[in-house]
């Protein structure tokens, strides 16, 4: 046995096993999608990996009951120990706002549960090139080298500030430059993002006084749309302090069946906040109100178990709980 690995012939020979070992373990990692990923939490790969199929149409503001199914589908799995595949690749309709809100999910610890999650791309070219370019790939890891994300922006700021004016400015700036072809700023933008910002809600178990949010926003290629996504993972609105109290005295007064029963109220601004304090900003109120311009042609708010559109004002009960609140808007020229 000795003579086996001590002489030069076999020295040799094991060398050139050795080499022609490593040229296959390189060819079957570069036969891995560049567009799959993985979020490993811990090193958990004993666990059982739990494939979660995306509703075809997967978006929150055209498909929201069948997307939150799938969030909460997956989410179920990671707290019975499993792992989860997050599979999107048959999807055949995406949309921004579920890309921002799968990032944020499943970088959430409270959604995770110490688990790994891995997913994929869509197969469609045109999709798969939206995902791609998204800035998703700048948050997970690879099993090969990164997809290179263009101009996009996807930011994930955890911060003791509630409003964040350059992060503010420079979002707006992307949009304007997109849409318009100019940077001159567009008020009612500009004061979505700083009034949306002003009423994120603290980051459910997290210290008081610190707050988790995402903002992300596409210039649309192959028009002059940008799309803002602006969520965070919170208690959301209809479960914040102010409405919850509200809330108590209207079912003393005259009953409540739905939070959508609040959603003229809040918007009208009869729901005010604890401190009821001018420099906290004029909230949701005055985004409704800058929602009516008409270089908005979308706007919606998903949070608790209230779907509104703010542009035609119908609002919905959702069956599907929805624990923050989402707002994704659209500019067009």
């Amino acid at each position: 046995m000795k003579k086996y690995f001590t002489t030069y012939k076999y020295k040799r020979r094991n060398l050139r096993r050795s080499k022609n070992a490593l040229k296959k373990r390189k060819r079957r990692k570069h036969k891995i999608s560049q567009t799959s990923y993985s979020l490993r939490v811990e090193n958990k790969e004993l666990r059982e990996t739990i494939q979660i199929i995306a509703p075809d149409n997967f978006s929150l503001i055209n498909n929201t009951e069948e997307t939150l199914k799938y969030f909460i589908k997956a989410e179920n799995e990671l707290r019975k120990k499993n792992n989860v595949l997050f599979d999107i690749s048959k999807i055949s309709t995406l949309t921004t706002d579920a890309i921002a809100v799968k990032l944020a999910k499943i970088k959430d610890k409270k959604f995770n549960s110490n688990g790994i999650i891995r997913g994929n791309a869509p197969d469609d070219q045109n999709l798969q090139k939206l995902f791609l370019q998204s800035g998703f790939f700048d948050f997970v890891s690879t099993f090969d080298k990164k997809p290179k994300s263009s101009s996009k922006l996807l930011i994930h700021r955890i911060t003791d500030n509630r409003v964040e004016p350059d992060i503010a400015k420079k979002a707006c700036l992307i949009g304007l430059r997109h849409t318009f072809g100019n940077e001159e700023i567009f008020e009612p933008l500009y004061e979505v993002l700083i009034e949306i910002m002003q009423n994120t809600n603290n980051h459910a178990g997290e210290k008081r006084g610190v707050y988790d949010w995402w903002l992300h926003v596409y210039n649309h290629p192959d028009s002059s749309v940008t799309s803002y996504t602006f969520l965070d993972l919170g208690f959301g609105i209809f479960e914040s302090l102010p409405v919850k109290s509200f809330k108590r005295d209207l079912l003393e007064l005259f009953g409540f069946t739905s939070n959508v029963e609040l959603v003229p109220k809040l918007f009208a601004g009869e729901i005010k906040s604890r401190t009821a304090r001018p420099e906290r900003g004029k909230g949701i109120p005055q985004v409704f109100q800058c929602s009516k311009d008409p270089v908005f042609n979308k706007f919606v708010l998903i949070s608790n178990d209230v779907y509104a559109d703010l542009k035609t004002e119908s609002y919905k009960k959702l069956k599907t709980q929805f624990d923050g609140t989402m707002f994704y808007w659209e500019i067009n020229n």
